[in-house]
Order: C-alpha cells, then sequence, then structure tokens
C-alpha cells in the first residue's frame, strides 16, 4: 500500500508530462488540457474577419499539388492562378496549428492586385497533409524548401517569389533564408519567433530540457535547429520584419531583436494595437504601403 502510495504523484507526473508533450508537439493535441490551456490570442473582432476570409478562399479557384516530405510524409499544396502567369507567386507560409486557407485569405486580394498568383500549403501534422510531430520550422522549413523546388520546377527558372510567413510560419521562412534559391527575391517574417526554446520555455519552464529531450527522441526534431539566427547570419536577402506591438503569443521584443540581428536588406512594420498576426487587421493601409515599395525595389 504504501508503495502505491509513493508511485501515485510518480504516475501523475508521468501523465502530465505526457499529455503537455500531446498537446504541444502532436497533431492530436490533449483533449485535457486544451480546455485549460487553449486561450485567445486575439482581439475579438480579428475572428469574424479571418474566418469569412478563409471561406471565400476556399472557394477560390485552385490547383492541387502534392510532395512526399523528406520522411515519407504526403504533403499538400495549393496553387491559386491570379494573374501572375505564373512568373510571380506569393507562397504564404501558416503558423502553429493553423492551415493554408485561414492564413492566406486575408492576404487574397492584396497579391491579385499587385499581379501575384499565390501558393499555400498544409504543413506536416496540420490540415490535410500527413504527419504527426509538429517541428517549430525545423520540420517546415526542410518542407518548405521542397516546395520551393517543385514551384521551380513547374514554372521556370525565372519565376519570382516572395515567401509571407506568418508566426511559426514566419520563424519557417526565417529559417530558409540562408538556404533559399535565386528565385526568391524578398522575405516577409511575420510576428516570427527567434527559437523554439525561447518561445517554448513560457510554456514549459525548468521542464523545457525534459521536453525537447523527448522531442528530439520521440520525433527525431532536434529543436536546438530551430534558432532562426544562424540561418540570418548567412542570408542576403531582402526581409521586411512585421509585428504587432501588443502580441501577446510571440511578445514584441522577439520583432525588434530580429530586425536589429539582421545584416542584410531590411526594413521593418511595426504596428502598435496589433496582436498576434494582426498588423494586416488594425492597418492593411500601412501594411500595403510597405510591402508595395519592397516588391517595388526588390522584385
Amino acid at each position: 500500500m504504501r508503495k502505491l502510495f509513493l508511485l501515485a504523484p510518480l504516475a501523475a507526473a508521468a501523465l502530465g508530462v505526457e499529455e503537455l508533450y500531446r498537446y504541444t508537439f502532436c497533431r492530436e493535441g490533449s483533449k485535457l488540457l486544451a480546455p485549460l490551456l487553449d486561450h485567445k490570442g486575439h482581439e475579438n473582432a480579428y475572428y469574424p474577419r479571418r474566418d469569412a476570409a478563409a471561406y471565400r478562399m476556399r472557394r477560390t479557384p485552385s490547383e492541387p499539388m502534392e510532395i512526399r516530405s523528406e520522411r515519407g510524409e504526403r504533403l499538400r499544396g495549393w496553387y491559386y492562378p491570379l494573374g501572375g502567369e505564373g512568373r510571380r507567386i506569393a507562397f504564404i507560409v501558416h503558423g502553429y496549428r493553423s492551415e493554408h486557407a485561414e492564413t492566406a485569405g486575408m492576404y487574397l486580394d492584396y497579391y491579385a492586385s499587385r499581379g501575384f498568383d499565390l501558393f499555400c500549403c498544409d504543413h506536416t501534422a496540420h490540415g490535410e497533409s500527413e504527419g504527426r510531430f509538429i517541428g517549430f520550422d525545423v520540420l517546415e522549413s526542410a518542407d518548405c524548401l521542397r516546395w520551393i523546388d517543385a514551384l521551380i520546377e513547374r514554372f521556370g527558372e525565372d519565376v519570382e517569389i516572395i515567401l509571407h510567413g506568418f508566426s511559426m510560419g514566419s520563424a519557417t521562412v526565417l529559417q530558409m533564408s540562408g538556404r533559399c534559391p535565386k528565385q526568391v527575391r524578398l522575405i516577409v517574417a511575420d510576428c516570427g519567433f527567434i527559437s523554439a526554446e525561447e518561445q517554448l520555455r513560457g510554456s514549459f519552464g525548468r521542464f523545457y530540457p525534459v521536453m525537447a529531450w523527448l522531442h528530439r527522441v520521440i520525433a527525431l526534431v532536434d529543436l536546438r535547429k530551430s534558432d532562426v539566427r544562424p540561418s540570418l547570419e548567412r542570408s542576403d536577402k531582402p526581409i521586411l520584419f512585421v509585428h504587432g506591438r501588443e502580441d501577446p503569443t510571440v511578445p514584441f521584443s522577439n520583432g525588434e531583436r530580429l530586425f536589429d540581428f539582421y545584416q542584410g536588406p531590411k526594413d521593418c512594420f511595426f504596428v502598435d494595437g496589433a496582436r498576434h498576426v494582426e498588423c494586416i487587421h488594425v492597418d492593411p493601409e500601412g501594411y500595403a504601403r510597405k510591402l508595395d515599395r519592397m516588391i517595388e525595389q526588390y522584385l
């Protein structure tokens, strides 16, 4: 009986670690922790606007594409011919536990009006793509580089590509910045984090090393590789850093520090009153003006 009494806290701790791991890193999440830990990262008016844009995006004619990841997973993507004639493509890269239409919908009109086609994909373990584990930019950046190869193979060596990423997708495009081919002419990093460690330590605290070790053992994902700064040191791509000053999900300090760290061609768009990935919602005209200037200069 005494042994059972002593083992009970250990069993409870093990269950807690397992559920926290599922909640953070696995497609299925945790039914136990989701009601306790999920919270809104946006102001209320953002959600109906985002959802209406996603609804319209899903009904916009597109051509499905498919590749296999290095891990053998089937990954789904969608090409939207909007007037760029396959010569100019904006590649929208979604974030953590999101999917392609939910992210790209709010940028459909902007890029169509500027003569760009759109491409977007569902990351591994998201949406219609296969996979169980979320890589916090380690897996996603490798997959998106494969998508770029597929776009170049389909549309030719002279295609011009903008990488436009959000949250984890922003970290993903920054992780790619030092490895991108010449066809990538501009990168937009909206509300990205510096590393998975910095982003997750707020949730895990002193247990972060344990959770990172579990992810390395279970999913073969080394989160030490998620730090985007080594890639930025190798990059010469023009980058627009975007961040909301009131971001409760990825603190605004990430945007400031990334902008200061990067030594290549760059600009920033930091928006007062904007929460997580809300800059287009709070100041769409300012976002368009800033992005217009970057496109005019580098494409």
